[in-house]
């Protein structure tokens, strides 16, 4: 049966929603604050995860996405602050968040001796399905996380992917109104991550809206509406990967070839068009020159050559990766960070 199939629910939805009440943000938090001690895991976070969308919480290990997440989903508490999640406050109404929200754990949870089948039956079943409805959803969230053939393994029988699949596929048996994961590819192979991704897309078009956790540069570029770029428990910055990459000065580097050789004439002209951050020469006939946005810088290049006796042989455009915006804003090389 596929996922639209009569016994595949929809997104629960929120009473907060039921009677009326007018929502801009699915998550909102306010100073919110974890502290162990003189340590502060999240400090002072505001944060607004808007509805419908994937926000992907891009850090370093220790960076606070984990104690976020934890403590959106009420499995922590808070020492400061506060959040609400489809207009429930965590620390008020706790049993209102917990029925509009779901989390995958980054690590897989489940007793060592219990079956996957069972666990997702006994899943579907604190969410209210019942019968044959349990029974086709169950079913088709294994066959989806190509989990079918290992239904009655044992719990440690699993393999490290498997344990993954099966924690990530607990939160496609009831699809709640928020979907929280936790490094949800961790472990899983290539194969196994792209399957994840795009279920995870395919929930936020039934209309789930999504947080992702991670620390894999990839991942955030497949999966983000928006990033968070998270650094020592604070939010460093928000946006969607094009504005973040558009925000880094003389991030796009625009390789130009010219014919006969670069004059110094046409080395200051390119130097002054505006946007222009610096100009190196590669070669007698190649330069590069470091630009803001080289979609709007290359007419206005192109514009000012024609006033020399040059002629452009070749142009090559190269935008920063999402690894430049991270060393941009944290100082870090994200892959060394997690090292």
């Amino acid at each position: 049966m596929s996922p639209s199939g009569p016994a595949y629910r929809k997104p629960f939805v929120g009473i907060a929603q039921a009677v009326g009440v007018n929502l801009d943000s699915a998550v909102e938090t306010f100073n919110l604050t974890k502290a162990y001690g003189a340590v502060k895991a999240l400090d002072a976070l505001n944060l607004k995860v808007r509805r419908g969308e994937i926000l992907v919480l891009l850090g370093p290990n220790g960076s606070g996405k984990t104690t976020f997440l934890n403590l959106i989903s009420t499995v922590l508490r808070p020492t400061g602050g506060t959040a609400t999640v489809m207009g429930f406050d965590i620390i008020k109404q706790p049993l209102k968040v917990r029925e509009t929200i779901g989390i995958s754990f980054q690590e897989p949870r489940g007793f060592w001796r219990h079956k996957p089948y069972h666990i997702l039956s006994f899943h579907a079943a604190i969410y209210g399905l019942r019968g044959k409805e349990r029974t086709e959803v169950v079913e088709q969230t294994l066959k989806d996380f190509d989990l079918w053939s290992s239904r009655n393994k044992r719990f440690m029988e699993l393999s490290g992917g498997q344990g993954k699949r099966l924690e990530v596929a607990k939160l496609f048996v009831n699809r709640p109104k928020v979907a929280v994961f936790d490094e949800p590819t961790a472990m899983v192979d290539l194969d196994g991550k792209r399957m994840i991704w795009d279920r995870i897309r395919a929930l936020r078009e039934q209309g789930s809206t999504i947080v992702v956790a991670t620390n894999e540069v990839r991942e955030a570029e497949y999966l983000a509406d928006r990033i968070s770029i998270m650094k020592g428990g604070k939010e460093v910055v928000t946006e969607d990967l094009r504005t973040l990459k558009d925000s880094i000065s003389g991030g796009d580097v625009v390789e130009v070839g010219m014919s006969p050789a670069i004059t110094t004439g046409a080395m200051k002209a390119i130097s002054e068009v505006p946007g222009t951050v610096r100009v190196t020469q590669v070669s007698e006939s190649v330069l590069n020159a470091f630009v803001d946005r080289s979609e709007d810088w290359l007419p206005l290049m192109m514009a000012s050559m024609q006033a020399f006796s040059v002629k452009i042989t070749s142009i090559r455009v190269s935008e920063p990766s999402l690894d430049d915006v991270f060393i941009h804003y944290t100082g870090k090389e994200i892959v060394k960070a997690n090292a």
